[in-house]
């Protein structure tokens, strides 16, 4: 059957109406059911048994008869990627390799499995499909592969680890790879290789992409070292290279681990100065994250030479901003040196501003995003128009947007001789037909009388020596109430929301009436200081980010003493994730460690 007949209008009703059945098949199976676990918090040889492992074993060496992929490969490649019946050590098991064969291996049958493309595009393929028959993911905890065909979040690592974990069981050489964290925001990815036939390892996301000769689409542009999950011991990790008591940071505190990062991102060796005392065999380098309690998570190590009073740290990504630290056997984190930025040369380029010490204002806690202000550059030329025709024949310019909108709220007053109208329109330009404009309101002035209006949201007061004052004329019109359109993006109240899809806004009243100006913000990600909102000030000192102000802000800024040259971390507690530390330069202005 041609695929263009699957468009046909009776087949789609024919397959809706199969989806369909199948859901309500399947709720009243799981309502019924209690949820599968079988898998073990203990040793895998507690309650594997041998049937199972002879069977799972028999059946990969028949892939090395059959397959010349699998018959390239070396002994230890083989071992290490094809043979484990585990793709993440200590990961919950629910199913074993002879239920993934079972699942997948027939979907696969009439491509060549040599192509490690086709066979990860098919299973993306085959996963998507079933995704359409199964209804939202109702469990609560883990069932097994079968999860990845319900809609709803699925967390990267299951992800990661049955798709490895199902390619292996067909033949196809895979690993799990993940990344310590990343440079600017909280979190890690979980994702895939696999080996193609000249021996490269291609990174791909299981479901939703595909692996490519080049690695091209595989963005690296923001991660730390990236680390494989392997089946052997792997002798040079910190596992293995600590002294007797040596604290070793969770991360790194398996014996599984490879540091993989060359094969995605350039990476240097690095020797750095190291005169602490201690028996520690180990250093590390950090990078600052604002998820989790430390601030900071180490990313790769290197091996102490306490006769030459220096450290070498193998794989090292340059263009990251590091923080270089050792750790007491109880885990406290201290530094042995100050915390640097590695240019694209591999440069150490230190970052130590020699600011003052008086009162400093703060307005952000994370720069702003170069996308964003793009966005933002892009709205200069639109119009503000306002008619008493619908259709807008004729209509007047009564505003423009001249310069660049900051990320906050502010006000593009309006030519009114010719008013009232009854229509207004903000219209964007030909070139860039998109209102990337997170929040709009109409203002007009109190004393006109107009029953359709409410409080208009304040202006920012940026500084200490800012002259605004709320202006109590100023209202906002409503050509319908709040609560009726608040479902639309520049009325949500949302600064990360905005109806760029669309080139106009239009603002319909019963009747003519005056729009003296037009308050707006830019789409932009709300991370300047919020009023209301409590914050955290810290100043790295000696390894550890110690605490020097908690305050709820009263306005849009923050004024604070701090230390000179020191380097802060502002914590929002009320609200947001994006956060990065920043210096202070002479003239006062925060200067992030990535602009």
């Amino acid at each position: 059957m041609a695929t263009d007949s699957f468009h046909n209008e009776n087949i789609q009703k024919l397959i809706d109406s199969v989806r369909i059945g199948f859901r309500i098949q399947n709720d009243v199976r799981v309502s019924e059911q209690s949820v599968k676990i079988f898998w073990k918090e203990d040793y895998d040889f507690n309650w594997i048994t041998a049937k199972q492992l002879i069977n799972h074993i028999d059946h990969v060496f028949e892939w090395k008869r059959q397959m010349n992929s699998v018959r390239r490969l070396s002994t230890e490649d083989f071992y290490e990627y094809v043979l484990p019946y585990r793709s993440i050590p200590d990961n919950s098991l629910t199913d074993f390799s002879d239920i993934y064969f079972a699942f997948m291996d027939k979907y696969l049958k009439d491509i060549d499995k040599d192509s490690v493309q086709n066979v990860v595009q098919r299973y993306n393929f085959v996963i998507n499909q079933l995704c359409k028959f199964f209804p939202l993911y109702p469990y609560e905890e883990e069932i097994g592969y079968q999860e990845l065909f319900f809609y709803g979040f699925h967390d990267c690592i299951p992800i990661a680890s049955y798709g490895v974990s199902i390619l292996r069981a067909c033949g196809i050489p895979a690993a799990v790879e993940f990344n310590a964290c990343y440079k600017q925001f909280q979190g890690r990815h979980y994702h895939g290789v696999v080996l193609d036939k000249n021996g490269n390892w291609l990174a791909f996301n299981p479901e939703s992409s595909i692996p490519t000769s080049d690695n091209s689409s595989f963005d690296t542009k923001d991660i730390l070292n990236i680390y494989r999950f392997m089946f052997s011991e792997q002798k040079d990790t910190p596992f293995f290279m600590e002294k007797n008591g040596e604290y070793v940071p969770d991360i790194f505190d398996s014996p599984f681990l490879k540091d993989v990062t060359s094969h995605l991102l350039k990476t240097i060796p690095l020797i750095l100065p190291y005169r602490e005392t201690g028996n520690n065999n180990l250093a590390y380098l950090a990078a600052f994250n604002s998820g989790v309690p430390s601030g900071i998570i180490p990313v790769t190590w290197g091996k102490i030479n306490r006769t030459k009073q220096n450290v070498t740290f193998s794989f090292v990504i340059p263009d990251r901003y590091y923080f270089p630290v050792y750790y007491s056997p109880f885990g406290k984190s201290f530094s042995f040196g100050e915390p640097f930025y590695l240019d694209k040369g591999g440069k150490i380029i230190k970052s130590h501003i020699e600011g003052k010490a008086d009162d400093v204002t703060l307005l952000r806690k994370f720069p702003m995003k170069q996308g964003l202000v793009d966005k933002a550059v892009k709205l200069i030329g639109t119009v503000i128009q306002a008619s008493n025709d619908p259709g807008f024949q004729p209509c007047d310019t009564v505003g423009i947007i001249a310069d660049t909108l900051q990320p906050y709220f502010q006000d593009i007053k309006l030519d009114m001789n010719k008013g009232p109208y009854q229509y207004y329109q903000i219209k964007t330009t030909d070139e860039y037909p998109h209102v990337a404009l997170s929040e709009l309101e109409f203002i007009t002035d109190i004393r006109y009388g107009y029953e359709n209006v409410i409080a208009a949201s304040p202006l920012p007061i940026l500084s200490s020596g800012d002259t605004l004052s709320e202006d109590k004329t100023e209202v906002r019109l409503m050509d319908e109430p709040l609560e009726r359109i608040k479902w639309k993006s520049e009325y949500d109240g949302n600064p990360q929301t905005s109806p760029e899809l669309y080139p106009t806004i239009r603002f319909m009243l019963k009747k003519p009436q005056f729009v003296t100006k037009i308050r707006m913000m830019p789409l932009n990600a709300d991370n300047g200081i919020i009023a209301g909102n409590q914050y955290e000030l810290f100043c790295w000192n000696n390894g550890e980010w110690k605490k020097i102000l908690s305050e709820r802000a009263r306005y849009n800024y923050i004024t604070v003493s701090i230390p000179s040259g020191s380097l802060l971390w502002l914590r929002n507690l009320t609200g947001g994730k994006e956060e990065l530390p920043f210096y202070v330069d002479s003239d006062g202005l925060q200067k992030f460690i990535y602009p």
